[in-house]
């Protein structure tokens, strides 16, 4: 039996160049990338800035700038954050990043948001200039009344999708006046992935591996088209069998429907993985659960051991891009055999975390 886990300690990570971000707004830098759009203006009394974008729900939403005081209610931007060097304009944390030692630093700070819940009181006391929530099921403002009358102004973007993450990333650039580390991530993206399609760019249909994808939420839960759990399989050169489900974006199939399907490879995207995992018991346990499925025991992929477990935090978050090269190398070890996926975890480490030492339990299989 063989065991593929992740579990580093003690790596300490350089901070290369990865400084802080200046505090000028560059009103002309990346004014045409991709699909953003930004309009600034500045007001001749005050010399007080303001931006306008367009956030991901197609809102034209005004910024003043500089941004000193903001809350994220998601997971994603704090990572964006930190990259950026702009975890001190925080002063709301999130119930998820308590205590984590990515985010000392924010230790001690009022919790606003949960993964289901946001505090609008505790928002009203903090005023801060703007929220950053999302699209998804995680820190979503239904209602723009519960901001309004605070002037707090809310960007709502998908993070957790990585059809959208470029942009978004760009965007949060041009916020928080970090253009060019907007640049060096969405460049960090590029770069892994060209790397993988130069590699599979001959693989006829027929070659490429079938994959079943159960994201975090539990048994059988899966990500159909347009859902932030599906183009991952298809960027690492797989064919996600969900490619056909209408039922919404995360619908729940059963093991019978997966037992037809018969993939050649199941990846179980997991909570509980990542920097924080002390072992990798709890990786463990949800493997040995997936694979111990009456339904699932004929098919291929537990017939031959092609069962993994990513952490959600190189799967479905700005991290995705290593994921995927994790995948890639799982779909097609021959075409992969002298590539090592953990040097793009330690790349992402680098960039998103600078300083901080590398550990944890990031992908499990057996």
């Amino acid at each position: 039996m063989r065991k593929h886990l992740v579990f580093l300690f003690a790596a300490l990570l350089l901070v290369g160049s990865l400084t802080a971000c200046g505090n000028t707004h560059k009103q002309n830098d990346s004014a045409n990338q991709s699909d953003t759009q930004t309009n600034t203006t500045q007001t001749a009394t005050s010399q007080a800035k303001s931006l306008t974008i367009k956030d991901d729900t197609d809102r034209d939403v005004t910024v003043s700038l500089p941004i000193t005081k903001m809350v994220p209610l998601d997971t994603s931007p704090f990572m964006v954050l930190s990259a950026f060097g702009k975890l001190d304009t925080i002063v709301g944390n999130h119930q998820s990043t308590q205590g984590n030692p990515l985010y000392e630093q924010l230790n001690g700070l009022p919790i606003v948001a949960t993964y289901s819940a946001v505090n609008y009181e505790m928002l009203a006391q903090l005023q801060p200039q703007l929220v950053i929530s999302s699209v998804r099921s995680h820190g979503v403002v239904k209602d723009q009344e519960n901001l309004s009358g605070f002037d707090i102004e809310d960007v709502k973007l998908d993070l957790r999708n990585p059809d959208r993450m470029k942009h978004d990333i760009t965007l949060m650039g041009q916020l928080f006046s970090c253009e060019e580390k907007a640049k060096q991530i969405n460049a960090f993206y590029d770069k892994w992935q060209k790397f993988i399609n130069d590699r599979e760019k001959n693989l006829t249909d027929n070659q490429r591996v079938k994959v079943f994808l159960e994201y975090h939420a539990g048994r059988y839960k899966t990500g159909a088209p347009k859902s932030s759990f599906y183009s991952q399989v298809a960027l690492a050169g797989g064919i996600n069998v969900a490619k056909d489900l209408t039922a919404g974006e995360t619908p729940e199939v059963n093991a019978e429907w997966v037992a037809k399907m018969n993939p050649d490879i199941i990846i179980r995207e997991a909570t509980g993985m990542g920097y924080t995992a002390p072992n990798a018991d709890k990786a463990q346990t949800i493997y040995d659960e997936v694979v111990g499925r009456e339904g699932l025991k004929m098919t291929k992929a537990v017939q031959n051991k092609n069962v993994h477990l990513v952490s959600v935090d190189i799967y479905s978050r700005p991290g995705y891009i290593v994921g995927v090269c994790y995948m890639a190398k799982w779909f097609y070890p021959d075409l992969f055999k002298d590539f090592n996926p953990d040097e793009v975890l330690k790349e992402y480490c680098k960039l998103f975390y600078p300083g901080k030492e590398l550990k944890g339990v990031w992908t499990y299989d057996k």
